[in-house]
């Protein structure tokens, strides 16, 4: 299986710049399973919600998944990123996932750093998707720091788990392998580069993309420029880490002895 990720500096305010230029980078790939940054199609950095409103989309009608779609076609893999959605009058940092059949699933971001409280509404679903027979699971940048998260994506059953993100720090390229190897699946992540202004300050992303393997071993790692990447894995790795299985054979047996919730009116 050929997953990859593509780190870029996304066009601030320029849906159709930054729609174009993904196509124009990937558009003799075969894939099948690409990871763009978040918000991707907005930027990241907002003064006011009414700032971000021109580019929330209805996933009933989104132009973004149409274009993914048709990306998809080419590629014959699947597309997952996050976009600002807009549904029944509240704001959500959304991850979609699209194949060439269309939108496969979306998961609303459920950890909101302070800054994106100013804007969205929490999710309060944890979601995986069905992708060609291999399951998927969804996170978002802060998600990561949060392994309730990750293992009840375990228990769903997932071989990979997506990450976009949009950050600028140290700390989460280090937890990335940790999540991987806890939960004994591929992981991937997706920042992106470039500088915003916050609050009238301009501030970096640091990139640090990765591809990280059941065993926790990084398959591939960038670094603070433009990159697309892919990596073939081998599917039968994931639940058989080389070392972990000195240990047990049997990994989701001790998975199963937690039960993971989340309240289900977990609003901000």
């Amino acid at each position: 299986m050929k997953i990859g990720f593509f780190q870029y500096d996304v066009f601030w305010r320029d849906r159709e710049a930054n729609l174009s230029y993904i196509d124009s980078k990937i558009k003799d790939s075969k894939f099948d399973l690409l990871v763009l940054p978040e918000l991707f199609t907005s930027g990241y950095a907002f003064e006011s919600v009414e700032e971000l409103i021109p580019f929330a989309e209805n996933l009933d009608e989104s132009h973004t998944v149409c274009c993914l779609t048709n990306m998809a076609k080419k590629s014959g893999g699947y597309i997952t990123g996050t976009i600002p959605e807009l549904s029944e009058g509240k704001l959500y940092n959304t991850s979609i996932i699209v194949g060439p059949e269309g939108l496969i699933g979306a998961y609303r971001k459920i950890h909101l750093p302070d800054y994106e409280k100013r804007a969205f509404v929490s999710g309060n679903s944890i979601i995986s998707c069905n992708c060609g027979g291999i399951g998927v699971g969804l996170t978002i940048c802060f998600d990561v720091w949060f392994a309730p998260l990750s293992s009840d994506l375990k228990l769903q059953g997932v071989s990979i788990i997506c990450h976009s993100a949009c950050f600028g720090g140290e700390v989460t390229p280090t937890i990335i392998p940790i999540r991987a190897l806890e939960n004994q699946c591929f992981y991937v992540s997706c920042n992106r580069i470039g500088t915003e202004k916050f609050d009238g300050e301009f501030e970096s992303y640091c990139g640090k993309s990765q591809i990280v393997s059941p065993d926790g071993k990084v398959l591939a790692y960038a670094s603070n420029e433009e990159m697309l990447c892919f990596v073939n894995i081998d599917l039968s790795e994931v639940d058989n880490p080389a070392f972990g299985s000195l240990i047990t054979k049997d990994f989701m047996t001790e998975h199963r002895k937690y039960n993971i919730n989340i309240k289900a009116n977990y609003q901000y």
